[in-house]
């Protein structure tokens, strides 16, 4: 499946956001200091002209210490120079360039006391400012004792761990389907899981007890589970529509136990899902897609099935719009999820919202990929993308330099042809006519049919009042009858 120096403006750029979604956070924790609001770009003025990023490090650490000390004043925070250059060194290490890495979050520690307890405070990018999502407690010799995690991002702490004095968890706790109470026990014996009770109706029976060794399910016992171990041997040995049958009996049988939407009902689904997405059965598709977002507790488990979907609007139906939302969606829960950006989601929403006629929005899904994180392959399609979208809105000297780095990482043979083409539009657009006629040319062997595109393209009149041009279109007209 489909990954900036100081001086380059797109970096610039990144980091800025990352600036402007501290201070946001800022605002929305009421922390008040006389940090600029945003960094401009130019030279002159009262605030720096460059964001560097020891100048983010600094803005977080900051906002990182106020924070501590409103919202957890009984902690202490380090004050003196000394003291706050060991926890720069320590704990906090290089923010700025894991945001530039693709990943989007933070941590804040309190300070550091002889007889003291430590608090690590993990902060994560939702929209446009940072929030906080776990919680991990240290007892005074440095031990692991407990961790809080709002692991849904809806901002409510919904599980609970609880550490062995060796550090291993012990027992963990869980609101997972969000309904104000726990209903999910894991146990540990020697760091390993060895047990997960559900009780997710909350009626105070387990309905539901999955038994785990070596951190792997053995076996499940309670309602449905009959039926779904019957599905998976069935799913195993590639018998799908038997395995279909069993995993949609497995459903019934739970939803007479537990009527309103759990995790489990996620679960179920999305393995149904798969089976009639692989099998192309998308009239049965798209009804468990309508089913599954239709139980708000699937968000949290939404990712899988919203990749499927997303794939299925965009190369199946072509619906580009659908896709591109939904996509958007998609990438939005990978952050969330995940604490960073997926080369492969950005890049299938900046084709979809390319495809829906909207390149602004398709260079702002790209801007935020490192093409350094990225292998040969899928930075092909990052500037390819880019400068399609670029050629689109009339940039042409932007578009060029795209399309060119596309065609010296070279991509997929079929790609070729299409991005030969382009090069030539940009070329012709910024008075490179040599390079025009070399790139339309290539285009033309490739694929004879973009002869069509192009006769009708101002751009290429140069191209085709060249004599190679003219016996290319005369070569093709010639010979249209028999290519019909």
């Amino acid at each position: 499946m489909v990954f900036f120096l100081f001086n380059n403006p797109l970096k610039a750029n990144l980091l800025e956001d990352y600036w402007k979604a501290v201070q946001n956070s800022k605002e929305k924790f009421e922390i008040s200091d006389h940090s600029p609001k945003r960094f401009t770009f130019r030279f002159g003025g009262e605030i720096p002209g460059v964001l560097h990023k020891e100048s983010l490090n600094h803005e977080i650490f900051w906002f990182c210490q106020k924070y501590l000390d409103k919202y957890h004043s009984n902690l202490p925070y380090p004050r003196f120079k000394q003291d706050i250059r060991s926890h720069l060194t320590e704990f906090y290490g290089d923010p700025a360039q894991n945001f530039l890495s693709g990943k989007l979050s933070f941590s804040c520690f309190s300070g550091w006391k002889e007889g003291g307890s430590l608090l690590k405070l993990s902060f994560f990018l939702n929209e446009e400012e940072f929030f906080p999502y776990r919680w991990d407690y240290y007892d005074s010799k440095g031990q692991l004792f407990l961790t809080e995690e709002d692991e849904t991002k809806n901002g409510k702490k919904d599980s609970f761990t609880y550490y062995s004095q060796s550090g291993c968890p012990k027992e963990i706790t869980k609101d997972k389907n969000d309904f104000g109470a726990m209903d999910e026990w894991w146990y540990f014996k020697n760091c390993q899981l060895v047990r997960v009770e559900y009780d997710s109706n909350e009626n105070g029976f387990r309905e539901r007890i999955c038994h785990y060794e070596n951190e792997k399910e053995t076996y499940c016992e309670g309602v449905g589970e009959k039926e779904e171990r019957e599905a998976i041997r069935f799913e195993t040995n590639q018998n799908f529509p038997e395995a279909l049958k069993f995993y949609r009996k497995s459903l019934m049988e739970y939803k007479k136990e537990v009527s309103n939407g759990t995790s489990r009902t996620c679960s179920l689904l999305k393995k149904i899902a798969n089976i009639e997405y692989n099998e192309r059965d998308f009239v049965s598709f798209t009804k468990t897609l309508d089913e599954f977002f239709s139980i708000r507790v699937c968000e949290s488990d939404s990712l899988d099935v919203l990749i499927y979907k997303s794939y299925y609007y965009l190369y199946v139906l072509g619906d580009y719009k659908t896709a591109k939302d939904s996509y958007q969606k998609t990438a939005e829960i990978y952050r969330k999820t995940h604490g960073e950006i997926s080369p492969e989601i950005s890049l299938n929403l900046a084709y979809s919202q390319f495809m829906d006629k909207d390149p602004n929005a398709c260079l702002v899904s790209l801007e935020k990929l490192n093409s350094r994180r990225l292998t040969a392959y899928p930075r092909f399609f990052l500037f390819y993308y880019r400068g399609s979208c670029e050629l689109s809105l009339g940039r042409y000297e932007d578009a060029y330099t795209n399309l060119k780095r596309a065609q010296i990482l070279g991509g997929e043979r079929e790609f070729l042809s299409v991005v030969y083409y382009k090069l030539g539009r940009a070329s012709f657009a910024t008075n490179r006519e040599s390079e025009g006629n070399l790139w339309t040319h290539q285009a033309l062997l490739n694929d004879f049919s973009l002869m069509e595109k192009m006769d009708t393209d101002p751009l290429f009149e140069p191209f085709f009042n060249s004599p190679n041009g003219k016996s290319h279109k005369r070569k093709y007209y010639l010979n249209k009858p028999k290519i019909q």
